[in-house]
């Protein structure tokens, strides 16, 4: 009888581990190895929202060597010549016509511009997702090329970035200490508490358990650590003028994340502006324009004066 119940435990104790480890790499791969849009699918996406376009000309294309990685990009070149540029970061799954959004008021600036698909996005490279640990020293280099295409100084290039990319972008502080500026909308504030909620809001509180093992497999697969993925952590010390965004009305990720990098941050250089007028996730730029436009201008105005001129001016 002993040795029937010993059985039984044991391959109950078997099942337990096939299912969980099943669990696990499923969930892993859902983390790092997510499905992403193709530029068509971003770019129809996009039409669709029927956002205030920036009139853009056609870009040049480019590619950017990331190292491991070659990153594909767009560079649009203003004739408004204001000696200023803005680098730009798409959200998860999204592309580089993701963010184009964003890129109205900086190019009335007169600003050049760079958008580039993040590793494993788009045109870029495939690569495992691996939420601003290496996503930021690719940032670093798309920020060194568009330095060096347009000859302008740091002081005068900033770098906005939205959900996926505004993290990112967070990441990259300690490693562009002379940037212009950062704006990061929607950001989320550590990789192991956006999981966390994510799992829970997208799949059912009982993935929470899976949730361990999947950091195990996801970090071993994609060569990161989850702990050093914090935008939290990167603002600490910086100097640089950062404007954080997020819609109160955001339930994908809640303003709790930029107000909890807010705190983190150096009140001195650093805005947080929760929107009334956003209704979902990174859509206060779309859902009233004009009043976002306002608040990136009034950033740029007092933290940094005189960047770009204004087409007309």
């Amino acid at each position: 009888m002993k040795r029937i119940a010993f059985k039984l435990i044991t391959a109950l104790f078997f099942i337990l581990v096939v299912i969980y480890t099943g669990g696990s790499l499923y969930f892993a791969n859902v983390l790092i190895n997510r499905a992403t849009q193709t530029l068509a699918d971003s770019q129809q996406r996009m039409a669709e929202l029927n956002y205030h376009a920036a009139a853009l000309p056609q870009p040049e294309a480019v590619t950017i060597d990331g190292g491991d990685v070659m990153l594909a990009g767009s560079f649009y070149d203003n004739v408004g010549d204001g000696r200023c540029a803005v680098l730009m970061l798409h959200g998860y799954t999204s592309t580089r016509y993701g963010v184009l959004q964003y890129a109205d008021p900086f190019w009335q600036r007169g600003c050049d511009l760079l958008a580039y698909d993040a590793r494993g996005h788009g045109q870029s490279s495939d690569a495992y997702h691996t939420y601003g640990y290496h996503e930021k020293f690719d940032g670093r280099a798309a920020y060194e090329w568009l330095l060096s295409k347009t000859g302008l100084p740091a002081e005068v290039v900033g770098i906005v970035g939205v959900s996926y990319g505004a993290a990112t972008s967070l990441q990259m502080v300690p490693l562009l200490s002379d940037a212009a500026f950062v704006v990061a909308d929607s950001a989320y504030q550590d990789f192991r508490t956006i999981v966390m909620y994510q799992a829970a809001e997208q799949f059912g509180q009982w993935t929470g358990p899976f949730v361990p093992g999947a950091f195990f497999v996801a970090q071993l697969r994609a060569d990161f650590s989850a702990d050093d993925v914090s935008p939290q952590n990167a603002v600490i010390g910086a100097n640089i003028p950062i404007l954080l965004i997020h819609a109160q009305a955001d339930t994908f990720t809640p303003p709790s994340h930029s107000e909890t990098i807010y705190t983190r941050s150096n009140p001195a250089t650093t805005e947080l502006h929760l929107t009334p007028y956003g209704t979902a996730h990174a859509r206060s730029i779309i859902d009233d324009y004009e009043a976002y436009k306002e608040l990136v201008d009034t950033f740029l105005d007092d933290k940094v004066p005189g960047f770009g001129v204004a087409n007309g001016d």
